[in-house]
């Protein structure tokens, strides 16, 4: 998770323009991938992102709001679904401008 989402960081800051819907997809995709890395995410420990990346966006507004009523010990022990959830959120999500399967199987 934390590759992805320094692989869409640096795509999104780099190469697309921050007025088009493609930037809003891609800084959805960001944030869907942030909290997959960092469940704990506005508590505990995290990495500084680039400020171009506003905290905006639906899920991370949701997460956030959420994230108050959750302690750190439960966020802690249900890890593994919260990244299964985010999973299958993050795969609709990126249906949506990338027509490409994200996982290759032999």
């Amino acid at each position: 998770w934390t590759a992805l989402l320094k692989n869409i960081e640096g795509w999104l800051v780099a190469d697309v323009d921050s007025k088009t819907q493609l930037w809003t997809w891609g800084r959805d995709a960001f944030w869907l991938a942030f909290i997959a890395a960092y469940p704990l995410f506005p508590k505990g420990m995290w990495p500084k992102w680039n400020p171009c990346i506003p905290l905006g966006g639906a899920f991370i507004e949701r997460w956030l709001e959420q994230s108050g009523d959750t302690s750190i010990v439960i966020i802690t022990q249900e890890q593994d679904s919260i990244r299964g959830d985010i999973w299958a959120e993050f795969c609709k999500h990126a249906a949506l401008f990338y027509p490409h399967s994200l996982v290759i199987s032999d």
